[in-house]
């Protein structure tokens, strides 16, 4: 089944070309149209006891979120306050996944996401993820985040700031999924790992799959937890992989 998202990764991208080719000049609707790809892959792949939308998020203080590019909410538990078209207002509490869609990232615009997600410092629980159609590697990755200027003197990361990054990082072109990790090289730091698999004919498992699966996992977890009488077979064990290599991203010591 490796195969599969391979296929649906280069499915995504030139339905992104597509895209381009018709809408040259205005990219406000280039990144709505993204969006809403990877809004139906996901509703395509996903449970239907979620919902995967647009819209923002109103917490318990009465403070309305940034508006999301995709938001994986309980919609079985809790109503949106609001819907008008595609677009809703669902409370914190039933939020599971944050997503932020980008058609391509330089420093500019990984520095804007990084000020992005600071913006839902209250999510306790919900996961944040970066997905990123044409990314750079992950060296020029590991740079955009080594650049980014921090309030004071410390020019670096530390736990509390750490915690405000995405935990999940994915660019499609390069075939990358970064994790929050510990990360054991020289020395003992906290950062991000992108760990690459093969399939048992050795072919290479796309980063699209390890992103699907995340998500599904996150469900998963989900209706396990709130949803007692239902039993899930994990998606992931109809997967198997076997771990290549890995590439990783110091942000600071332990």
């Amino acid at each position: 089944m490796s195969n599969y998202f391979e296929f649906v990764s280069h499915e995504l991208l030139s339905k992104l070309a597509q895209v381009k080719s018709y809408i040259t000049k205005h990219n406000p609707t280039i990144g709505v149209l993204t969006e809403e790809i990877i809004r139906d892959f996901l509703k395509t792949h996903l449970p239907k006891l979620v919902s995967i939308e647009q819209g923002f998020i109103l917490n318990k203080n009465g403070n309305l979120s940034r508006q999301c590019d995709i938001l994986i909410y309980d919609s079985q538990s809790y109503a949106p306050f609001f819907r008008i078209n595609n677009i809703v207002v669902v409370p914190a509490e039933s939020v599971l996944a944050v997503i932020e869609i980008k058609t391509t990232i330089n420093k500019q615009i990984f520095h804007g996401v990084i000020d992005y997600f600071k913006s839902f410092d209250y999510l306790e629980n919900a996961r944040t993820y970066l997905f990123i159609f044409n990314s750079s590697t992950i060296d020029k990755i590991d740079s955009y985040f080594h650049s980014y200027k921090h309030e004071g003197d410390y020019q670096f990361f530390d736990h509390d700031t750490f915690q405000l990054l995405p935990d999940e990082i994915t660019g499609i072109n390069e075939s990358f999924h970064l994790k929050k990790d510990y990360v054991i090289l020289d020395r003992d730091t906290i950062g991000y790992s992108s760990w690459f698999y093969e399939d048992s004919e050795g072919l290479d498992i796309n980063a699209l799959q390890q992103f699907y699966l995340s998500l599904y996992s996150l469900v998963e977890s989900y209706i396990e937890s709130n949803f007692k009488k239902i039993k899930i077979e994990n998606r992931s064990n109809y997967y198997k992989m076997k771990l290549k290599s890995i590439l990783a991203i110091e942000l600071f010591d332990m």
